[in-house]
């Protein structure tokens, strides 16, 4: 079994992506068919490498200004995140992080600039939470986040006062949708409506859209040595009829499927997961939660979904859940050579950097 320090490296703080590319599409492409093969370009010619006719499975989830300042109702200052959206309730309710958390106790309300909520209950943990209930609607309080919240960005992000880089825009997929998330699919991070429309028009590249909304999860680091004791944070995701039934349908004509980031593969993986002992047509068009985590259990994850032939990701931090996930599917050596081999040619790493294409 791998542990946690076999998925350490060194990665140079130079190679860190603080700021993103000037546009989208010029971000540098790393190709890996194989354990020997390997091939640079940019991001704007990932079409012709992949198989004509390929289906991309795609996060559409937008990433929400999910960090605000407020006050107690003791009068103490208090800074919040939102991590996970309960969509089942009327007014806007959410789990949150926040600080002071010794401050943050059941039955408190807070307030912020245009809207108010209260605390509901909270639980200790290695991630300590609570449950915040909004007095507004989810179109409100959409509307107002939208307004005086601020974009969580990832704690590797560090900026000069020299930097000016509009998040609110940037940190977003230009096909995002359903909001949810606080951290942005960052795989689909490069691509640009123009270039859509190539894959389509030129390669006859499809694109299906699942929702899967981003958590907090995506920035803990795994604490364990021994990985299979890491423990998850739940997400919340929903894939439609419509897109099952295309999903099928071109498993059924063998043509080629790629997940568009971690996040969109670990959405089906689940959702196939949770359908094995069940009738899949009773899952669709529904919100479900999942902390699956992926890594190599032995020489190869086996997945329950078996149709993805490859795919589009970032480069990630080390010891990380997301390179773990990589590594169950083209394997633990030729990951690491991957990664090495990306740091040689001084990719840009992280959120706001390069990509690569893997073929599984």
């Amino acid at each position: 079994m791998l542990t946690k320090s076999d998925f350490n490296f060194e990665l140079p703080e130079s190679l860190i992506a603080h700021i993103p590319n000037s546009r989208r599409d010029l971000s540098r492409l790393l190709v890996s068919r194989s354990s020997q093969e390997k091939e640079l370009s940019i991001f704007k010619n990932i079409g012709s490498f992949l198989p004509e006719g390929s289906l991309l499975i795609r996060n559409n989830s937008r990433v929400i200004p999910s960090r605000v300042t407020g006050r107690l109702d003791t009068g103490g200052k208090v800074e919040i995140t939102l991590i996970e959206p309960l969509l089942e309730t009327k007014n806007a309710t959410w789990v949150g992080i926040g600080k002071p958390f010794k401050k943050i106790r059941s039955g408190r309300k807070l307030t912020f600039e245009g809207f108010e909520g209260q605390i509901r209950q909270t639980q200790e943990g290695t991630l300590p939470t609570f449950v915040v209930e909004f007095d507004c609607s989810w179109d409100n309080f959409y509307a107002l986040i939208d307004r005086y919240g601020d974009i969580p960005l990832p704690p590797y992000i560090k900026r000069s006062g020299e930097d000016e880089v509009n998040d609110k825009e940037r940190y977003q997929t230009v096909y995002s949708g359903p909001k949810g998330s606080v951290a942005a699919p960052t795989a689909g991070l490069h691509f640009t409506e123009d270039l859509i429309e190539q894959l389509n028009q030129e390669y006859n590249i499809e694109m299906l859209d699942i929702t899967l909304h981003v958590g907090a999860g995506t920035f803990l680091p795994v604490k364990s040595e021994s990985i299979e004791h890491h423990k998850m944070h739940s997400e919340t995701y929903l894939i439609t009829e419509s897109v099952y039934e295309k999903l099928v349908r071109a498993k059924q004509e063998h043509r080629p499927i790629f997940a568009v980031g971690t996040t969109s593969l670990r959405c089906i993986e689940a959702f196939f997961q949770m359908g094995m002992s069940q009738d899949h047509k009773t899952n669709l068009d529904r919100w479900h939660k999942t902390d699956i985590f992926i890594y190599p259990k032995s020489k190869d994850y086996r997945f329950r979904s078996s149709i993805f032939n490859g795919i589009i990701t970032n480069f990630h931090l080390p010891e990380s859940t997301l390179i773990m996930l990589i590594s169950a599917l083209a394997g633990y050596e030729r990951t690491l050579e991957i990664y090495r081999y990306a740091i040689e040619q001084e990719l840009r790493f992280f959120s706001y950097g390069d990509s690569s294409l893997i073929y599984f």
